[in-house]
């Protein structure tokens, strides 16, 4: 499922997107982004797309634009700048990632994991893990 996921029957928009796309952001920050989970799950869990979406998300929308913060010796740590982000979301346009991008998604993986664990809950209603 890609970014423009069917949502409800109908064609999500930009308004529900873009907090998805603000929180994924989180899980490309130069820190300790476990300590984020629990907020980037709780936004995630409020929106109103399934699992496989906002993981598809993640994968062609997030990581195409972000991965190389994770390769450079001081990245970007302190969030990045949502206007920035959306508009390069949109440009590449939800394109399959090739090359190098693909070459970078263990940690995401693996940090994706653990906040779709936490989404799951909280959807069941049990709180954050």
């Amino acid at each position: 499922m890609s970014a423009a996921a069917v949502v409800d029957g109908g064609v999500d928009d930009d308004a529900a997107r873009i907090p998805v796309w603000i929180a994924l952001s989180a899980l490309y920050l130069d820190t300790e982004v476990e300590r984020s989970h629990d907020a980037i799950a709780a936004t995630l869990a409020a929106s109103p797309f399934p699992l496989d979406a906002l993981q598809a998300m993640l994968v062609h929308d997030v990581h195409p634009v972000l991965f190389t913060n994770l390769m450079a010796p001081a990245g970007v740590w302190d969030g990045f700048d949502a206007a920035w982000l959306v508009e390069r979301i949109r440009v590449r346009g939800g394109r399959r990632s090739r090359g190098l991008a693909r070459w970078f998604r263990g940690d995401i993986d693996a940090q994706w994991r653990a906040v779709a664990a936490k989404i799951a809950a909280l959807r069941a209603g049990a709180g954050p893990t």
